[in-house]
């Protein structure tokens, strides 16, 4: 049964799993991921109310990894890692832009247009 210190308290590994941790603050027992039970340690050092780790399931667990969409556009590539609807991002003249697949690509349509133009203009 693997134990750390953390903050002054000690967590133990729950069913010598080293997934599954507990900690014992006053006289509740906390059970949960070790990030979430650390960051119960560290709400009840910085406010002293007891929160349960199961509030803060979600820290620690690793973001799962979407297959990641890539679109040529014109030649830009738009790439969406998330697979939300503003999730779309492109490098685009040396910059990040970011939000709907629509309106990054009606940003490069309107700077391929202008730039037609200018061309025109120069050639008159």
């Amino acid at each position: 049964m693997p134990i750390a210190t953390y903050r002054g308290f000690n967590l133990q590994s729950a069913n010598n799993s080293t997934e599954i941790w507990q900690v014992k603050i006053k006289n509740h027992l906390l059970t949960g991921n070790l990030a979430a039970v650390k960051k119960s340690i560290d709400w009840w050092c910085e406010t002293a109310s007891i929160i349960d780790p199961k509030e803060f399931d979600s820290v620690g667990r690793k973001r799962e990894a979407a297959a990641g969409i890539q679109e040529n556009f014109n030649g830009f590539a738009l790439k969406n890692d998330t697979g939300e609807a503003n999730g779309w991002y492109c490098f685009f003249n040396g910059r990040l832009i970011k939000g709907s697949k629509v309106a990054i690509q009606k940003h490069i349509e309107a700077y391929l247009l202008a730039r037609q133009r200018a061309e025109a203009q120069q050639k008159k």
